[in-house]
């Protein structure tokens, strides 16, 4: 009998101004020395507190990409840390991660955009050089700080929050997928009843505040509850849910070049209709997701990319097939099915 698995991380602060609790939230988990991974814009947005919170931190610039060079790159200049922080997007988080698992140390995440529910995982994704999904890398425990200071969010792009809300809204529908196949969370065990009610009420912020959010100008009730949304009850439902066809989809989409622009999230929008689409929902369903995802600023259409030979649905349907979750569906699905789904969604505009 496969035993319920949770994981999480062990604090989670939010709100307004949380940035200035950095030093102590450093303390409480241990202290330093500390070396900051951190992207160039981000440095731009945090410096000045960075210099106050944590004074004497070492800090690394994060080259662009989360490659295996540029893990092992910032691995040998953190010195005599005793633990790392990761702050920007969901790039510069995963190299923070990566490097904490080669220099086996504990991990904080400051995230400055919400477009992604990477922060409270204890996975990292790697790349290539060319930006195509290289593997899966997983700490041996959840970070022990993830910090979101909601003033710094709200002022980055709405496309990164409308990215983060594609992301997470994958989770009711995956989760599904994953008890339907009886399939096994990202810490080898079944998903509890908690994270089942994680997902129910993600679903529902983010279809009663999505909009609002997106508008909100300052970190409001409504614009709170979705980034934790985004960030938190996503973070929670995918590693300790499952994930399914939507993320699988990413697999061929991060190696089609008129797909190659897109963020994370607007990618996995596109495979959640797909995924819909492959059976799992009806018309009703389907078009209420697209609606949803068009109203925020999500791509629905493969068409409106770029995407109509044949050959070219095949070859994203061929590359997600070999992604680990897509078994997770209530049916076995093959590359015709996914074609065919993909040409459902372009049908719905």
């Amino acid at each position: 009998m496969k035993l319920r698995i949770l994981g999480a991380p062990q604090r989670y602060i939010q709100g307004p101004g949380a940035i200035d609790r950095l030093g102590e939230e450093v303390a409480i988990a241990g202290g330093g020395p500390v070396a900051v991974i951190v992207d160039p814009v981000a440095l731009g947005i945090i410096s000045s507190s960075l210099a106050v919170q944590l004074p004497d931190a070492r800090v690394l610039n994060f080259g662009g990409e989360c490659t295996s060079a540029e893990i092992s790159a910032r691995a040998s200049e953190i010195g005599d840390a005793r633990i790392i922080i990761g702050i920007g997007g969901g790039k510069a988080i995963d190299t923070a991660k990566g490097v904490a698992i080669e220099r086996k140390l504990p991990v904080a995440i400051v995230p400055t955009i919400a477009s992604n529910d990477s922060p409270t995982s204890h996975i990292a994704v790697v790349y290539t050089a060319e930006h195509a999904v290289d593997r899966v890398r997983r700490m041996k425990v959840n970070p022990c700080l993830v910090l979101v200071d909601t003033e710094i969010i709200a002022g980055a792009p709405r496309r990164f929050l409308a990215a983060g809300i594609g992301d997470a809204m994958s989770k009711p529908y995956e989760l599904a997928g994953a008890l339907a196949a009886g399939g096994l969370n990202f810490f080898g065990g079944k998903p509890t009843e908690l994270t089942q009610a994680i997902v129910g009420r993600g679903q529902d912020i983010l279809f009663e505040d999505g909009e609002t959010a997106m508008n909100s100008e300052n970190p409001d009730e409504p614009f709170e509850r979705v980034v934790e949304a985004t960030i938190l009850l996503s973070g929670l439902a995918f590693e300790s849910g499952g994930l399914s066809i939507a993320h699988s989809m990413v697999r061929g989409f991060s190696t089609t070049p008129q797909l190659a622009g897109l963020l994370h999230g607007e990618m996995v929008a596109l495979g959640t209709l797909t995924q819909l689409a492959a059976g799992q929902g009806d018309t009703e369903e389907l078009n209420r997701l697209t609606t949803f995802f068009r109203r925020i600023g999500l791509p629905t259409s493969f068409t409106n990319l770029g995407l109509a030979r044949q050959s070219e649905f095949r070859r994203i349907a061929d590359e997600s097939l070999t992604a680990p979750y897509v078994s997770n569906y209530f049916k076995a699905v093959s590359a015709d099915d996914l074609v065919k789904a993909m040409r459902i969604v372009d049908e719905m505009q």
